[in-house]
């Protein structure tokens, strides 16, 4: 798997974020991780980065619940030693300087922001006396939001960003748009609904794109069908450690029809996730890939076959929301992330007499906060 990201903050010499490769050449003062994702913890379980690790004292920092989750992933009290878990908000922390390079000590003001891609997942915020830097991670974030992100405003004004590094995954023309999370959900718990009361030995395989980042699916599954999702033995003991996040899985398959399948195609045996298998099951892939040129008239999910149904499930911004993001923000110097940022849209589609235009769109409060709560804390 290739790193989203080469890792190097060059504002602070010495801070790397989402890479862990070739530790021995890069002379960190600390590492940060914004979520568990494969794409951005290359290098992180290797003996180099541990004989760096152990040798300078060095400290990997990223959210508490991410901490958590490498601890089950690897069970590894070596790596443990040296991640720490920090809350949401601000956390003064410091890094050694590096004499060799003539670079002082510094007290860097580090703030955790959500960012609404996957359980645990954040946004980093580095403030020095001097500049404000923005790292996003990979995230996905409601716009109408952004007001409401204090540490990234003061008073009612953004924040002055000096640099802004930015997930660009889906910055491309074919993906303009996607939907909310809560409403392709909502669809398709409609369709799973009918599927399942039109024959009792019918069932549901969900596949997702991630291992981590559809616990809002299982809940809301949970909540509107009174069915938990049955995952592997592994996946159930860590979930079950957090149970107050995700209380919608369970380790019984007997108890429900719906379980998180591990084949990638609806053609496949279950054998290999369920001891006993229903006579018919509708796979359910979760995805945002798929999904070009979406508009708001298409159904965010789309029934391929009669035993497959496709889901618009996006935990990263769309092309239409990163560029909004950013525009409101306004930083001196942007660097994408897996992809070069280029602009693309004239400011006058974004803006109105140099003020941000801002759409009211309907949002369940209620719904959003549930989300909220899944992917940060």
């Amino acid at each position: 798997m290739k790193s989203s990201f080469h890792g190097k903050i060059d504002e602070i010499p010495g801070v790397y974020v989402d890479n862990f490769e070739n530790a021995e050449q890069q002379g960190a003062r600390a590492y940060f991780l914004s979520h568990y994702h494969s794409d951005h913890i290359q290098g992180l379980h290797s003996a180099q980065l541990m004989d760096v690790l152990s040798k300078n004292n060095v400290t990997i920092y990223t959210t508490e619940l991410t901490a958590a989750i490498i601890n089950d992933d690897k069970n590894d009290e070596r790596i443990m030693k040296y991640v720490r878990g920090l809350k949401m908000g601000s956390t003064l922390i410091s890094l050694p300087g590096l004499p060799e390079q003539d670079i002082p000590d510094l007290c860097l003001n580090v703030t955790l922001i959500p960012a609404g891609h996957s359980a645990g997942s954040t946004m980093f915020l580095f403030s020095t006396t001097t500049q404000n830097i923005l790292f996003t991670g990979d995230f996905r974030v409601n716009l109408n939001d952004l007001p409401s992100y204090k540490h990234l405003h003061d008073g009612d004004e953004p924040i002055k960003l000096d640099t802004m590094y930015v997930d660009t995954t889906f910055l491309d023309s074919n993906y303009e748009n996607f939907p909310r999370r809560s409403e392709s959900v909502e669809k398709m718990i409609f369709e799973i609904r009918m599927f399942l009361d039109s024959d009792e030995n019918n069932a549901i395989a969900l596949h997702t794109s991630a291992k981590y980042g559809y616990e809002f699916v299982f809940n809301e599954i949970y909540k509107r069908l009174h069915m938990k999702v049955f995952v592997g033995s592994d996946k159930c003991r860590f979930y079950s450690s957090i149970p107050n996040l995700v209380p919608g899985v369970t380790n019984n398959e007997t108890s429900t029809r719906v379980h998180l399948c591990r084949n990638r195609s609806e053609n496949s045996s279950h054998s290999s996730c369920v001891q006993k298998c229903h006579s018919n099951y509708l796979f359910v892939h979760l995805s945002a890939m798929k999904w070009l040129n979406y508009k708001e008239e298409i159904c965010s999910v789309d029934r391929v076959s009669p035993k497959r149904m496709d889901v618009c499930f996006a935990t990263h911004c769309s092309k239409k929301e990163i560029e909004y993001f950013v525009n409101y923000f306004a930083p001196d110097k942007i660097i994408g992330f897996p992809n070069e940022y280029k602009r693309t849209r004239k400011r006058n589609e974004l803006f109105d007499d140099g003020r941000l235009v801002k759409k009211k769109v309907k949002v369940d409060k209620k719904v959003d906060a549930t989300l909220l709560k899944l992917m940060f804390e």
